[in-house]
């Protein structure tokens, strides 16, 4: 099982993340949910039981207060205590079931990895408090619309807002946000707020500028733009900041805001704060939940925001290891899941992306990143973000995923309910056994180990069942502050960039809302940062990288971000768990999603679409590692509508899960939580059937027995551990200094009195294609006023027409004027001929990217007008009879090669290129003996044909005198050599390599006979 080498492999440093109480700790009986005395007897004692009353209290104050009124007898309402009893009862089986870090409810502690497997658990677990981020927020922006307070204040623009038209945007607090006009006043304000400004100063350039205007009007304008997020305030710290309320704290002492006597007051309850957090923090761990208790007055005297004022890192009494075998069937794990993922090439809507972003900006150019998301002059955002124009196409059935599918029907008429993935199965069902080598950079992989015993565990009996998560620190960074000794921020520090000398970067950003935040502040673990949405304290160690200073540069397989003014490509790092699909700033999730989107897809094992709702999924093992546990799928319409007896659903529910073999303990799935489940037990089946009355469906999936966790004691528990990959970087794109290209300085359009060429598109079919170049537009455009020049190039979108792209050149507004009335009329004969179903006069782009600016551009206009014709020349017939196809655009390779770079330098740059395509050898040997015939004249073809050779040859000349400086003569002639090929054959990348391959072998001939090439 062993051939193929080993993509990803641990660091070393790993995580234990376990709930806070085992198995063993559930209450022996869960009366019926509608037995209102058991219930209420059932509750006390849970009460009694600090694991799960101290959880409970921290998480819902409200839920702590209603069992409160239960448990001490006060006249409570049947239906309430129905719900504060499957609530708690929730709570309980989270406490126990579910290992992601909540509050008290599960927690965090190093662990190691050796020879050998090592358990010791206490019960000094810890606490660790920090304030609740929505609760801050709430008393930032209390503190930032106190008047007096304001003119100390220091604020900056906010690096998300986006100018678009006449108003200013900024997303903020859901994926609309905020807009406000641009007037004269707020453009000033944009102006002088690009960096810290204190707010006395900006005032007083408002009032300079505009001295008639009223000063509290300027005042409440600036309030108003910190209010939605415009502008941002000293007050609020940066994510890279793990102390936002002493960062606070800080900043009002700084400011003497206990001068001012409307902040005084919160000032002093904020230090009172501090000190309940340090008291508690420092407690022994058995007197917490009084320090804990006291920590919560001292917040609810300063704001009554948030559920809870407090959040809290459980920090476990327990020192685990875990055998190397474990890692190694986890490293192995990580492997075959990238080898089974979906989408090896990347994602679908990010290479339609790529697509019009070549289309828009070509290659070779770097496009500042607020050009390229600008929905209307730029792209926007992919298909599927928020507000995007763009389609994103429905999912389909892969051919992987049919033949997933016919391997669990396999297993379904063999009466089994697993499938064992060995190499060869894993190569049928992914099709291809190569990894690319664009494969994340790292990893992080989680898994849940199941072993009766340490003795079982050490001997090789367990099994794993893992979670992939999106990359290094996703599931492990926010606890490094807690979990002293991991390892795990070296980790961070060393991550591999993704390309060949690009520089990582850490992103910075806040969520959309501010409760997301309390799992996404973690510490700058990186030098730089790209910093989007904060305001940033000065003298910082971290080198903040500005929004303003990224672009976007495309190659011919992704896009790239490059920091223009260090040259460098930018490889972001987000370290945390914030749900990138739907919890942070559209721009950040942009930024995040670039650098990885166009290598294979990591994700958990994924059935694909057409299995979403299969009542049934066998399990999924590779070796010891469970991929995909057995799954269910229920559909409330499976079972009595909710108004029914809970006797008569309980009893359809035991047949469901009788026909279906759902028997034993399950995890009932909700996005990314779970929640263990007994479903014979009424009050758990109660928690499903609100499930299914909220949801319409249901999944789950299988968990061991209490059993399978013995060797921790019965603790479900999963262990986080951070991969990277043993793959070289990707190369570099960077060759030379890239021009900025933006969206202002595309091209004129069609209309412009400065568009130096009329661009029209011809919408025909392909096979039309060689006789309308050859008949029509070769003796169309001789004939218009003042004999332009002209070329084409042929064109072939994802989702669009192929097409003709002509461009004419126009001296003047006349002469385009001319020019346009010429064209609309020929392309009217066309119409009515049936060559053509439409055509569109657009923008022409100019490729500076690949060809130059400036003169440099007008020289290999220049060859484009030679090179296109000689093709339509070509096209015309006018080659020796019998003349071949691939031989004849074969030798214009040669031709151009030579031209470019010089008769040696051009052979040497085609024959050291190989091409992976087969090629005729009649073909091939036609190719050799037309560059042996040297004259034009001597290959048989016509003068016209010998002329426009000639031409294309000078054309060559000329532009090779102006190459500029850093421009990559490789791109260049490949350009040339792609764009010739289109003229003479049209969109076909296996023709094109066919041709490809006979220039090679004809210049690997021409070196061997150097007197054939003259």
């Amino acid at each position: 099982m062993g051939k193929h080498t080993r993509v990803y492999q641990h660091t070393g440093a790993a995580l234990l993340r376990a709930a806070a109480a085992p198995l063993t700790a559930l209450p022996s009986s869960w009366p019926d949910p509608h037995d209102t005395d058991a219930v209420s007897d059932w509750l006390r004692d849970v009460c009694r039981q600090r694991v799960f009353a101290d959880a409970i209290r921290q998480a819902s104050g409200d839920l702590a207060a209603r069992l409160n009124d239960i448990v001490s007898g006060r006249p409570v309402h049947p239906r309430q205590i129905r719900r504060a009893y499957l609530a708690t009862v929730s709570y309980v089986l989270r406490a126990t079931g579910r290992p992601t870090p909540f509050g008290l409810f599960a927690g965090v502690a190093a662990a190691g990895i050796d020879r050998q497997p090592h358990v010791r658990w206490g019960d000094a677990h810890r606490a660790v408090i920090r304030a609740d981020t929505e609760w801050l927020d709430d008393v930032c922006t209390r503190l930032e619309s106190i008047p007096e307070l304001l003119d100390r204040l220091s604020v900056i623009l906010n690096s998300l807002a986006m100018p678009r038209g006449d108003r200013l945007h900024v997303q903020h607090g859901g994926p609309r946000g905020a807009s406000v006009r641009r007037s004269r006043v707020v453009r000033l304000i944009e102006k002088h707020t690009t960096r810290p400004v204190r707010v006395t100063t900006l005032l007083a350039e408002l009032d300079r500028v505009f001295p008639e205007a009223d000063p509290t009007r300027a005042r409440a304008l600036i309030a108003s733009l910190m209010a939605q997020k415009f502008l941002l305030t000293n007050l609020r710290a940066p994510m890279t900041e793990t102390d936002p309320l002493g960062h606070l704290a800080g900043e009002l002492k700084a400011i003497d805001a206990d001068s001012v006597p409307s902040a005084a007051g919160i000032l002093d309850g904020l230090l009172a704060v501090q000190e309940a957090f340090r008291e508690h923090n420092t407690a022994p761990a058995r007197d917490q939940h009084i320090a804990r208790e006291a920590a919560v007055r001292n917040c609810r005297n300063v704001s009554a925001a948030a559920r809870s004022p407090i959040a809290a890192d459980l920090v476990l009494d327990a020192d685990v290891r875990i055998p190397r075998s474990v890692v190694g069937q986890m490293e192995r794990a990580a492997d075959a899941l990238l080898r089974l993922t979906r989408q090896p090439a990347g994602q679908g809507v990010w290479r339609d992306y790529h697509a019009a972003f070549w289309e828009r900006y070509g290659t070779g150019t770097l496009v500042p990143v607020k050009d390229v998301i600008d929905p209307v002059a730029g792209l926007g955002y992919p298909a599927g973000y928020p507000g995007s124009r763009r389609l994103a196409a429905r999912p389909v059935v892969s051919e992987r995923d049919g033949r997933l599918l016919a391997v669990a029907w396999e297993a379904a008429t063999a009466g089994s309910r697993e499938i064992v993935l060995t190499e060869e199965l894993v190569d049928r069902i992914a099709g291809a056994p190569a990894v690319s080598d664009a494969a994340p950079s790292s990893v992080e992989m989680c898994a849940r180990v199941h072993a009766r015993d340490l003795q079982a565990l050490q001997d090789g009996h367990f099994t794993v069942t893992v979670t992939p998560a999106r990359s290094a620190g996703t599931l492990t960074s926010r606890f490094t502050p807690v979990a002293t000794g991991s390892g795990l921020e070296e980790v961070y520090r060393q991550v591999p960039p993704t390309i060949e000398g690009a520089l990582t970067a850490q992103l910075s950003f806040p969520g959309l809302y501010a409760h997301i935040e309390n799992v996404a502040r973690i510490p700058a673990y990186l030098p730089r940062a790209i910093s989007l949405g904060e305001h940033r304290p000065a003298g910082e160690k971290v080198e903040v990288i500005d929004v303003d200073d990224l672009a976007v540069t495309a190659t011919a397989n992704r896009l790239y971000l490059v920091s223009r003014s260090r040259r460098r490509v930018i490889d972001p790092q987000v370290f945390h768990a914030m749900a990138l699909e739907k919890q942070p700033p559209l721009l950040a999730r942009f930024l995040a999603h670039l650098t990885r989107a166009f290598g294979p897809a990591w994700t958990g094992f994924d059935w694909g679409p057409q299995a979403e709702r299969l009542p049934f999924l066998p399990r999924v093992r590779y070796d010891k590692t469970i991929l995909s546990p057995a799954r269910w799928y229920l559909s409330a319409d499976s079972l009595p509508p909710a108004k029914e007896d809970s006797g008569q659903w309980m009893d359809a529910l035991t047949s469901w899960r009788k026909m279906w073999q759902c028997q034993g303990p399950v995890e009932l799935r909700d996005d990314d939580r779970a929640l263990r489940l007994m479903l014979d037990v009424p009050a758990h089946a109660a928690i499903l059937r609100e499930h299914l009355d909220r949801n319409g469906q249901a999944v789950l999936t299988e968990t061991p027995p209490e059993d399978g966790f013995g060797w921790i004691g019965g603790r479900v528990h999963e262990v986080a551990v951070p991969m990277t990959s043993t793959r070289p970087p990707s190369p570099n794109p960077l060759t030379g200094r890239l021009p900025v290209q933006r969206n202002s300085t595309l091209g004129p359009l069609p209309a412009a009195p400065a568009a130096p060429w009329v661009n029209v598109q011809l919408y025909a079919h392909p096979d039309l294609h060689d006789e309308l170049i050859a008949q029509d537009v070769a003796t169309f455009a001789p004939r218009l006023q003042d004999h332009p020049d002209w070329w084409f190039i042929r064109y072939r979108t994802p989702h669009g027409a192929d097409h003709i792209r002509l461009r004419v050149r126009a001296a003047s507004a006349g002469q385009r004027s001319a020019h346009t009335e010429a064209i609309g009329t020929w392309a009217a004969t066309l119409h009515n001929r049936g060559m053509i179903s439409d055509l569109a006069f657009t923008t022409y782009t100019p490729e500076i990217g690949r060809y130059g600016s400036g003169r440099t551009l007008a020289r290999a206009e220049a060859v484009f007008v030679a090179d296109s014709y000689l093709a339509a020349t070509a096209l015309a017939g006018t080659t020796a009879p019998g003349a071949h196809g691939h031989a004849l655009t074969a030798v214009g390779m040669v031709d151009i090669a030579c031209g470019l770079l010089g008769d040696d330098e051009g052979l040497r740059r085609l024959a050291k290129r190989p091409v992976s395509a087969a090629a005729g050898r009649a073909a091939t040997n036609q190719a050799i003996d037309l560059i042996r015939a040297g004259n034009p004249a001597a290959r048989g073809w016509s003068a016209a044909l010998a002329d426009a050779w000639h031409h294309r040859g000078e054309a060559l000349a000329r532009y090779r005198e102006l190459l500029e400086d850093g421009m990559d003569v490789d791109t260049v002639l490949e350009s040339l050599l792609h764009m010739h090929h289109n003229r003479m054959r049209g969109v076909n990348r296996d023709d094109e390599k066919t041709c490809r391959r006979i220039a090679r072998q004809t210049a690997i001939a021409c070196l061997a006979w150097p007197e054939a090439h003259q």
